[in-house]
């Protein structure tokens, strides 16, 4: 028979660049110590990680490590048998710790995403960063970004493939997040329409979009880039007419926005 795959697992490595060179250990895991801890802390009583089985599961910081390091890189660098060698476990390991992980976080959705409340201290921060970043104290009640982005698939999807075919010649989905320019929280997102939709369709599946008229107070709105539709709610720069100039003082909206 062969002779079985020796195993140098370098998760132990993690402690010494939690506390000594936290580059490192953001490298690995995409995320800083002390966020890690705050997972950590946040999903280690869930009842996917306790069961009345004979064998006990690896402990909670070592799933996470391990989703951490799966979810933060891409392609074959990443692949099920690069994770497993890394972490010292076998391959059905990585996917079960990747899938109780999955499970966890996705129940504390809804204590993490959500608009901040019109009278919060998050809410006026954003207010007075929108007036002082932009130098315009008029502009202050532009509370929200919206952008689009694009998410790879890691091979080219069995159906209707061509609609998931994006401008940037790659397999993608779709993905509208909706910030807070203070602080970068994502308050909204959408995430699902294939990759070759236009961001103004995909925005329509945002919660924003739809509840604009509860979620913002009078006279707010958010900022978007050009292809985003203009609204008294939504805020795009100027674009140019076709066979004509925007005027001066479009333009200087344009470089200050």
């Amino acid at each position: 028979p062969d002779e079985p795959l020796p195993r140098a697992p370098q998760l132990h490595l993690l402690v010494h660049f939690g506390q000594h060179r936290p580059l490192l250990f953001r490298h690995k895991l995409r995320v800083d110590p002390d966020i890690f801890d705050n997972i950590l802390d946040l999903i280690s009583g869930h009842h996917i990680f306790h069961n009345n089985s004979n064998n006990s599961q690896l402990p909670v910081a070592i799933q996470l490590a391990i989703f951490l390091n799966r979810a933060g890189h891409y392609g074959n660098s990443i692949s099920l048998l690069e994770v497993s060698q890394w972490a010292g476990v076998s391959v059905g390991s990585v996917v079960n710790c990747t899938n109780r992980v999955m499970v966890a976080l996705l129940d504390q959705h809804d204590a993490f995403m959500g608009f901040p409340p019109h009278d919060s201290e998050d809410f006026n921060r954003a207010q007075r960063y929108s007036a002082k970043a932009t130098t315009c104290p008029e502009w202050q009640n532009g509370v929200l970004a919206v952008d689009g982005t694009t998410v790879d698939l890691y091979a080219t999807p069995g159906f209707y493939h061509e609609a998931f075919y994006d401008r940037k010649s790659k397999y993608s989905l779709g993905c509208q997040a909706v910030i807070m320019p203070h602080n970068l929280l994502i308050v909204d997102y959408s995430l699902g329409h294939p990759g070759s939709v236009h961001d103004a369709y995909a925005f329509r599946s945002t919660r924003i979009y739809q509840e604009h008229d509860t979620l913002l107070p009078a006279d707010h709105w958010v900022w978007a880039d050009s292809a985003y539709p203009l609204s008294t709610w939504c805020i795009p720069p100027f674009k140019k007419p076709r066979g004509g100039r925007l005027t001066a003082n479009q333009r200087t909206f344009n470089y200050y926005l």
